[in-house]
């Protein structure tokens, strides 16, 4: 596997918008990417996720769920205001922290670690570039 270090990883670096974007969506489902090189990847990724602080971990899961609270409180506000510029502020607010539950591979520890396993072996049965 070449992770480099620094924090870049370069086989998901690598991939297109597109696959970056599956692979992520796998991990979060907790499934392993069917194509050898993005399973690679997905390996990868989900190293760099695992061996992120729990600190930084707890913030992930946490900080939108606050600011989720707070921005509704504060919709509530700019209705009886009729505040609507800031009532269209809150509510982009709610939809990114929903987003940010649904889409982080964070959020999911389980099948995070189920997609790396799964990953691990479509990872293994391909001959390695020699």
């Amino acid at each position: 596997m070449m992770v480099s270090t620094g924090g870049e990883i370069k086989e998901f670096e690598a991939l297109s918008y597109m696959d970056k974007w599956r692979v992520s969506r796998c991990l979060v489902r907790g499934e392993a990417p069917e194509d050898p090189a993005k399973a690679v990847a997905a390996v990868a990724l989900a190293e760099k996720y695992q061996s992120q602080s729990h600190s930084y971990r707890g913030a992930i899961l946490w900080l939108p769920l606050v600011l989720i609270v707070l921005a509704s409180i504060s919709t509530i506000f700019a209705l009886i205001d009729g505040n609507e510029l800031r009532l269209l502020m809150n509510a982009l607010i709610i939809l990114l922290g929903g987003l940010q539950y649904v889409m982080n591979p964070i959020v999911r520890p389980k099948n995070m670690a189920r997609s790396l396993e799964a990953s691990r072996r479509v990872a293994a049965t391909t001959p390695s570039p020699r």
